[in-house]
């Protein structure tokens, strides 16, 4: 009676391991679909950082801005477009850049955070994207940014890979 327990024990591990083998076996043959919204933003964005490298920064930003109420702020935009037209002299020719964090808070804000790879220095590009539906029927749930800003403070890209 007990060698029979024992044999029945052994049979549901093996097919419990049979199962979890096939379940991360389908997981991986069947990937899940990209999130379109996330692929267009990081798009924008890749496009934005490639502009800023070859030196077409006000156009750039005005690419990047298209809709949103920061290009209205023409001080503070203006002083954002300066800054940037010295990432090369302060850190170097810029190399590469990458995304190194993308978040969805909800269904209608995005945060997304690029490394922009510099010759001497990275530098770290912060994003927020935001998408209010049935605000205007003209609106249709459009992508636009309500904060962009650059940093070098990499100490703090310890919290983002911590978890």
């Amino acid at each position: 009676m007990f060698r029979k327990n024992n044999t029945t024990i052994g049979r549901l591990w093996l097919v419990c391991i049979v199962l979890s083998v096939a379940a991360s076996t389908s997981a991986q043959d069947f990937p899940a679909e990209p999130d379109r919204d996330m692929v267009s933003l990081d798009d924008k964005i890749s496009q934005f950082l490639t502009d800023v490298a070859m030196g077409e920064t006000p156009d750039a930003f005005s690419a990047l801005l298209e809709g949103s109420r920061l290009a209205d702020q023409e001080k503070p935009l203006a002083a954002l477009i300066e800054r940037t037209k010295q990432l090369e002299t302060k850190y170097g020719k810029h190399i590469d850049s990458e995304q190194i964090a993308a978040k969805r808070i909800g269904k209608d804000l995005v945060l997304l955070k690029y490394l922009y790879k510099c010759e001497h220095f990275p530098v770290v590009w912060h994003f927020a994207y935001y998408r209010t539906t049935n605000e205007t029927p003209s609106d249709n749930g459009t992508w636009r940014v309500i904060s962009v800003r650059f940093d070098t403070e990499l100490e703090r890209l310890w919290f983002l890979h911590e978890n």
